[in-house]
């Protein structure tokens, strides 16, 4: 439509056309048409771009779609052994918390310039707020106070000796509401609360929390990621129960819970959110990509099998196709499979 005007056919001149108003109506079609062709081209332009941009921007990765948890014998196999042979006693009751894993693969991995660099990965947990942690649900659904212009000057009665001081009182309430405010803030920092339908009470309150991963920053992510979160007593996927027995035992985990169907019966979660951000090293824009993991995804007393290899020229690659195969943890103890025909 943009091409209006060119060959043998197009709108009469003004020196052309002795009377202009038998034309007024060719001459606004005509300027119809141009106009619609330029808005036109303007617009597949602005989609292309999009599209472009869209497609950059989405970084080139796979996530495994399993979850692994290691536990017991599975998590014990590599540690360094203890010389001292006094706490032999005590070794089988000192059981290291469980594992839980997943891994990133970079699909540019063997292209110059498919780097990610300064990657981050964030791991956040959907949790019901019915069955979060007591104190965390309170600090989540109560507003938090300011601390300045909320203490009291110090208040006496009577005059001379016999004078009553409210001072000391005043302080250490102050120092109380202080320690409840900070506490409040601190889970604040990692626990999120969304309630979506606060009225008809439809949708249960959600609590978000922060999944602490180790080795959460990669600042050249070239072949293969793994995440690994431990489920200690700050873990928010463990049941309250379960945080407070391995309080209670020191930072270690139940001897009573060593099995999968333990493990598994101590997870409490909906969903687990996992995102990727970093910059494109060919690009150099930014590139984001998630996975979103349900509580099916979970596979007890499992850890992934090794994908890299080295090809005849010695060169370090990545077999892509076993990114979701796993094998039984050292020492046995995984869960029964249900296997899909």
């Amino acid at each position: 439509l943009s091409t209006v005007g060119y060959g043998s056919t197009y709108p009469a001149l003004g020196h052309e056309n002795d009377n202009p108003t038998n034309c007024l109506f060719i001459t606004t079609i005509c300027s119809l048409e141009s106009f619609l062709g330029v808005l036109y081209s303007g617009f597949c332009g602005a989609i292309l771009f999009g599209k472009v941009l869209r497609i950059q921007s989405h970084a080139q990765v796979i996530f495994s779609d399993p979850i692994v948890i290691r536990y017991g014998t599975g998590v014990q196999h590599g540690q360094t052994a203890d010389d001292d042979d006094d706490d032999d006693e005590d070794e089988g009751k000192r059981i290291p918390c469980p594992v839980l894993e997943f891994r990133v693969v970079n699909r540019l991995f063997g292209e110059v310039g498919g780097e990610i660099m300064d990657a981050t990965l964030n791991v956040v947990a959907n949790v019901d707020a019915n069955d979060a942690e007591p104190s965390i649900r309170e600090s989540s659904s109560s507003a938090t106070s300011l601390i300045a212009g909320q203490a009291r000057p110090p208040s006496t009665l009577g005059s001379g000796s016999g004078s009553i001081s409210y001072e000391d009182s005043s302080s250490r309430g102050i120092k109380g509401h202080t320690h409840r405010t900070l506490s409040n803030l601190l889970h604040r920092q990692y626990h999120n609360a969304v309630d979506e339908d606060p009225s008809a009470r439809l949708v249960n309150k959600r609590i978000f929390s922060k999944m602490m991963i180790e080795a959460s920053e990669h600042p050249f992510f070239k072949r293969v990621w793994l995440g690994r979160h431990i489920l200690d007593e700050t873990s928010p996927i463990l049941k309250p129960k379960v945080r407070r027995q391995i309080r209670r035992n020191l930072g270690y985990w139940p001897e009573r819970l060593n099995s999968h169907e333990a493990v598994r019966n101590s997870l409490q979660f909906n969903q687990i959110l996992v995102s990727l951000n970093g910059v494109s090293n060919v690009s150099a824009s930014d590139v984001y990509a998630q996975k979103i993991y349900d509580f099916v995804d979970i596979n007890v007393g499992y850890q992934f099998v090794n994908i890299l290899y080295k090809d005849a020229d010695g060169a370090l690659k990545v077999d892509t196709d076993l990114i979701n195969d796993v094998r039984e943890q050292n020492g046995g103890g995984g869960e029964p499979l249900i296997l899909g025909e």
